[in-house]
């Protein structure tokens, strides 16, 4: 009895922006966890902050009281005190602040960044476990923004949220102590009655709009980032086929679309910003309407009441911090939603933990159903094939037939409806990935190449190999000459995805860089399609000694039919299915055969 067989795991996982939004506690905790090793330094920073707000608030209370004490004295037609006593304690405490404000920065953002570090490799992480079948539902843009822009707005979380809350509560309550104690207890209650509205409720007015504002706002920079991110990668398409004012129109949609959003959050903002700033200088107002009474009976002096009217002006900067901190924390947090949905979203296709046999492996699709996420129609259906070890297998057909689908299957980009796929005999649920991606190599059609220098480009699939290996590599692909030729060699820099170089050398470029790693199996999906007849010749020439030189298995998907007779085996696809298969001369022996019509159709 046949065993049956598992569903795919998270066929239908939602999209990264689909997943549900953590509440803010488990968001902000989640944040504290991932940067816990670069979160030290934030204590030092919230107390230079927090001293140098203090030193100046005693640098505008000391002058104030200092200009009073010394009109006192000409009006009452004495000499004036000496001003170089006060003047020496400012210069001192400026430089003092000054100090402390520098290691306010430069801590603080030292946290930041170094958490952003954390985060982003954080995210890849998460991508690299959930790759390659992540690539099928999520958009790269939409991912490029979460990697960028979205980190980028967390920096204020990190640099702007600790030390301005903790100086927003210690600072007024120190000042407001102070003013209590150096006049009475009913000039510090006017004073408190007025901060506490500026720091602790006007800024959280609108807060819940905001919030809800900033969350559209990021999702829709989101999506102008993925349109122009897209717009720049097709520009000489977008140009040649002229839709240059069609994507213009679209990327002002978008821009609209951001504004649009932002502008409930922006007024609620402003309303609070108007507030607070009314409320700083309603302030002093109320301290020296306080202390009048105070100040006629001879309880307080003028020269106080003035040191505390100005103290509490001077807070101004204490308040707007929170104020600032209330507007811009709701964008940090929408962010940060957003980094930690694909972060922390399960992995699609869960490791296994068979190794894979030593020596030569074959590959095996048993009754394999396979559909893409999201498309309505099966690409293979009850397909069974079979690639032995140590032989070149050409899966073949018209496109559209299933043959990049089944190479796909094989290095586990994702898991089939039903059936299974098995590598050395290993189903590929359970064998472990980087077993898997080490032995099992992908020279695809879409291969990508980074801005670095050819050698670096090749040497990706082995980092630590010598330029020997990188050239005996090349020359296997019949590449070494082209690349000698180049300005400096191997150590050429290509364009950004390989633009400064030929389809056919980036074809090239990625099977020298696959040969590298020297897999067991080597799976070529149109490995030769962008090269003339004669190159094609020296490729597969040098790619089929150096699979008998290994044992290596080879399984090729091709629509060239002109060399086919050196395959040892031919699997013939038509509708998902398979329609034909066996050795390539038998095959092409059936006059009305499909393999055969396939070959009459090219001529």
């Amino acid at each position: 009895m046949s065993t049956p067989t598992p569903p795919r795991p998270n066929a239908t996982a939602p999209a990264p922006g689909d997943a549900a939004r953590p509440s803010r506690r488990a968001l902000v905790g989640w944040l504290l966890t991932v940067t816990r090793p670069a979160l030290p330094p934030l204590l030092a920073s919230t107390v230079c902050r927090v001293a140098g707000q203090l030193l100046g608030v005693a640098m505008f209370a000391l002058a104030a009281h200092a200009v009073v004490e010394a009109a006192q004295a000409l009006a009452a037609g004495g000499p004036a005190p000496s001003v170089w006593p006060v003047l020496s304690a400012m210069v001192v405490m400026s430089l003092a602040k000054a100090a402390l404000r520098y290691g306010e920065q430069f801590l603080g953002h030292t946290v930041a960044f170094s958490s952003l570090e954390l985060l982003r490799a954080e995210l890849f992480r998460a991508l690299a476990r959930r790759a390659p079948r992540v690539l099928t539902t999520a958009h790269s843009g939409d991912l490029l923004a979460r990697s960028t822009k979205d980190v980028d707005r967390i920096e204020v979380f990190f640099a702007h949220t600790f030390a301005p809350a903790v100086s927003a509560l210690l600072v007024p309550l120190t000042v407001v102590v102070t003013i209590g104690i150096g006049t009475t207890w009913p000039v510090a209650g006017a004073a408190a009655l007025t901060l506490v509205a500026a720091i602790a409720v006007v800024p959280v007015l609108g807060q819940r709009l905001a919030a809800a504002g900033s969350r559209r706002a990021v999702a829709a920079r989101a999506a102008l980032t993925q349109h122009v991110t897209d717009s720049v990668q097709g520009l000489a398409e977008v140009v040649g086929y002229g839709r240059a004012a069609e994507r213009l129109e679209r990327t002002r949609a978008l821009d609209d679309a951001v504004v649009a959003a932002s502008r409930p959050a922006t007024a609620a903002g402003a309303l609070r910003r108007g507030g607070v700033q009314l409320l700083v200088l309603a302030g002093p107002i109320a301290v020296v309407a306080a202390g009048a009474g105070p100040v006629a009976a001879g309880v307080v002096s003028p020269a106080a009441l003035a040191a505390a009217a100005a103290a509490v002006l001077r807070l101004g900067e204490t308040v707007r911090g929170a104020e600032e901190l209330a507007g811009s924390l709701p964008t940090a947090l929408a962010a940060a939603e957003r980094v930690h949905q694909v972060a922390t979203a399960p992995v699609e296709l869960p490791d296994g933990a068979a190794v894979l046999p030593p020596g030569p492996l074959g590959i095996a699709w048993e009754d394999v159903d396979y559909t893409y996420p999201g498309a309505s129609r099966p690409s293979l259906r009850g397909v069974s094939v079979r690639a032995a070890a140590e032989q070149w297998t050409c899966l073949v057909g018209v496109s559209g037939s299933g043959k990049t689908t089944l190479a796909r299957l094989a290095l586990r980009f994702d898991d089939p409806d039903r059936g299974r796929v098995r590598v050395g005999g290993v189903d590929l649920r359970e064998a472990a990935a980087d077993g898997l991606r080490g032995r099992v190599a992908l020279v695809s059609q879409e291969a990508h190449l980074f801005r670095m220098s050819v050698a670096d480009n090749v040497r990706l699939a082995r980092p630590g190999a010598t330029r020997e290996q990188v050239e005996a590599a090349c020359r296997v692909a019949a590449l070494h000459e082209e690349v000698a030729a180049m300005p400096a060699g191997y150590d050429t820099l290509l364009g950004e995805r390989g633009a400064s170089v030929s389809g056919g050398q980036r074809q090239r470029l990625a099977l020298a860089r696959a040969l590298l790693a020297e897999p067991d199996v080597l799976v070529l999906d149109e490995f030769t399609s962008h090269l003339d007849p004669a190159v094609d010749a020296r490729v597969r020439d040098g790619v089929h000694d150096w699979a008998a030189r290994r044992g290596a298995t080879v399984v090729e998907i091709t629509h060239r039919l002109h060399r086919i007779e050196q395959a040892d085996h031919v699997v013939v696809l038509d509708g998902g299915r398979v329609v034909q298969s066996g050795a390539p001369r038998e095959l092409l022996a059936e006059a009305d055969g499909p393999l055969a019509r396939l070959r009459a159709r090219q001529g």
